[in-house]
This record gives C-alpha cells, sequence and structure tokens, in this order.
C-alpha cells in the first residue's frame, strides 16, 4: 500500500470514527517543496485528542524517517512534542484508538 493510500485511510477512518473534540488533520506539504513557508521533514498529520496534542508521520510497512524527519522528531522530543511514525494502515488506526481520537471498529 503506498503512501498516500494510508494517508487517506486514516483520514476516512477518523471522519466516519473520529471522537467529538478530536481532530485529525493533514499538513499540506507533500510533494509542494520550494513554495514560500513550506518546511521538509514536517509529518503528514497534526493529531488533537483527549490530553493530547502531537504529530503523526504515516510510513508503507518498509518506510524510512528522512533525515529532515528525523530532525523535526527530535525538535518535538527535545520539547516534550508527542510525535509518532506507524507503518502500514492498521497501525495509524489503532494508535488513534489507543490515544482516544477514535472510536474502535465495532
Amino acid at each position: 500500500m503506498k503512501e498516500s493510500q494510508i494517508h487517506k485511510a486514516v483520514v476516512q477512518h477518523w471522519r466516519a470514527l473520529g471522537n467529538p473534540g478530536t481532530l485529525v488533520a493533514t499538513i499540506p506539504n507533500m510533494g509542494s517543496m520550494g513554495q514560500y513557508g513550506l518546511t521538509k521533514g514536517l509529518p503528514d498529520l497534526i493529531i488533537i485528542g483527549p490530553g493530547i496534542h502531537g504529530y503523526l508521520e504515516l510510513k508503507t510497512e518498509v518506510g524510512k524517517l528522512t533525515q529532515p524527519q528525523r530532525e523535526f522528531q527530535a525538535l518535538c522530543t527535545d520539547r516534550g512534542i508527542p510525535f509518532f511514525v506507524t507503518h502500514g494502515r492498521d497501525e495509524p488506526i489503532r494508535l488513534l484508538e489507543d490515544l482516544g481520537i477514535v472510536r474502535r471498529a465495532a
């Protein structure tokens, strides 16, 4: 599964089963280098849930962070900002369930 397909599936899952008062939103930075204000290494999603505000980087089953992504992860970690890296389609959905951002599917 491509990263773009994982991304779409995760956002659609939140739209269908997201808990009230939560947010999963795309950071529109993909394929846009060179445009003013865009920064290499930004994660795919911002996530907000009960007692959490952080970032989620989506990867394919074998995907790895780029150097700019590792630098952003370190920036977040050093400042106590939650930064998650997940692989495949199911792992990010389980994470969002565990964080209380989406309801578990019946």
